[in-house]
């Protein structure tokens, strides 16, 4: 029933985005239509961080912010893509399914900031593939022991989409304890990404411990994750 829905709703989409001229639809080198859209990303690097750590965390900032653009668009068309409490682990890993072109990318030596800006064709299909693909990974996760869960073995291939996806099915099973330890090791490969820690901060919260939560979003903040900024002023004007 609900892949029933699913695809209900893509013939849908599909229908609406035709009918609205803002949106932009051609066909790709492989004949996928999709929504083109050029999208710009930068990530600065800390000392810690490999040039090729820095290039996979701004390659994947550029597709997330693209794929999240995407989903405004659907929305201002009259019908998001709304996966519910599942929407940032899906989200995550749509990222990794668009099909792109780097246009542009440059690495500061002066201020460690890596800069990409791709051509991105996003297509409806994308979104299905990262919503079985977060099914698949979830019922893999199910089958971890509670040792695996304690203390998780984090690969070292440099995998934002998939790595970051999995913390976020944590906090979305209110599992915060699994959250913080999963995050805690994840830190070892990204130690100055920022979305991590505004994903930790959730963890925090969600153990209700506050101080640690704004520790996270401030160094989140501080590292440049725009969402946990925006979450800081709204503590410190409540107040």
């Amino acid at each position: 029933m609900k892949r029933q829905t699913t695809v209900k709703i893509l013939l849908l989409v599909i229908v609406l985005l035709h009918s609205h001229p803002q949106v932009s639809w051609s066909e790709t080198d492989n004949d996928r239509q999709g929504m083109q859209t050029v999208t710009a990303f930068s990530y600065r690097a800390g000392p810690g961080d490999t040039r090729e750590t820095a290039r996979a965390l701004a390659l994947f900032g550029v597709r997330h912010k693209t794929v999240l653009r995407s989903a405004e668009t659907l929305a201002r068309g009259g019908l998001p893509i709304d996966y519910g409490d599942k929407q940032r682990e899906i989200f995550c890993l749509a990222a990794d399914e668009l099909q792109f072109h780097v246009v542009d990318e440059s690495f500061s030596e002066k201020n460690g900031t890596y800069t990409i800006t791709i051509n991105a064709a996003v297509a409806l299909g994308d979104f299905v593939k990262a919503e079985i693909r977060n099914a698949a990974l979830e019922k893999e996760e199910m089958r971890f022991s509670f040792q695996e869960e304690m203390e998780p073995v984090v690969p070292q291939a440099i995998d934002p989409a998939k790595d970051l996806s999995r913390a976020y099915r944590y906090i979305r099973k209110h599992h915060w304890r699994m959250a913080i330890i999963y995050l805690d090791h994840l830190e070892t490969k990204y130690p100055y990404w920022g979305t991590l820690f505004h994903a930790k901060a959730m963890g925090f919260k969600g153990m209700h411990e506050t101080e640690r939560a704004i520790e996270s979003l401030s160094l989140a903040c501080d590292l440049g994750n725009q969402d946990a900024c925006i979450e800081l002023e709204a503590i410190n004007q409540s107040d």
